[in-house]
């Protein structure tokens, strides 16, 4: 239960105080699933002043393989050439992973860092698609639960069919190393197809 109060009043001041110091703010909202998984995410982006702040809030359910729930606050911008951004920034995880059978806690925060490029920003003018690349690692310092070092990797590409709306196809690697004697390990990998909305 500490966990849980924990975990909640990060993702309050994650999403709400920081936003609400700045008034400009665009929301996302993202749908995407395999038969195996499902995946929702709520994201904030506030333009500052020569950056953008990233927040959001994501679930994973996998047929009980695992229950999750990220919160991470990031800090981009543009690098190099147009449409060109990168970003780092800070991710938790909360949730319930089988290991053998049982179920056991996750509790992680550590680093994230992203890179995306924005195809309609180069040559290719016509081309409303985006391709980003991101990460998470929680080293054993910031893990805590049952869990000893949770990484993710995401890859992801956005083609916005409409204004306010786009698809998504997304891969996600997933590694949750237990502290366990034996040593026990869940690793999934998985492609995800779906729907984002921007409002």
């Amino acid at each position: 239960m500490k966990n849980f109060i924990v975990f909640t009043i990060m993702a309050t001041v994650i999403l709400g105080f920081f936003p609400g110091m700045v008034p400009a703010a665009d929301y996302g909202f993202k749908l995407a699933t395999n038969q195996n998984a499902l995946e929702a995410e709520l994201d904030l982006v506030v333009d500052m002043s020569d950056s953008h702040l990233f927040t959001g809030i994501s679930g994973l359910y996998d047929n009980d393989d695992y229950k999750l729930l990220f919160v991470k606050a990031m800090i981009s911008d543009q690098v190099l050439l147009d449409g060109l951004t990168a970003g780092l920034g800070l991710k938790g995880a909360w949730g319930e992973a089988e290991k053998r059978r049982f179920e056991a806690d996750v509790l992680n925060a550590g680093f994230s860092c992203y890179i995306g490029y924005d195809l309609s920003k180069s040559g290719l003018n016509n081309l409303p698609v985006t391709l980003s690349s991101g990460s998470f690692i929680s080293p054993e310092p910031l893990a805590f639960g049952d869990t000893e070092e949770l990484i993710e990797l995401t890859a992801e590409g956005v083609w916005k069919v409409l204004e306010q709306a786009a698809v998504v196809v997304s891969y996600r690697y997933i590694e949750i190393d237990f502290d366990s004697r034996p040593k026990s390990q869940k690793c999934d990998n998985a492609g995800y197809l779906g729907l984002k909305f921007f409002f």
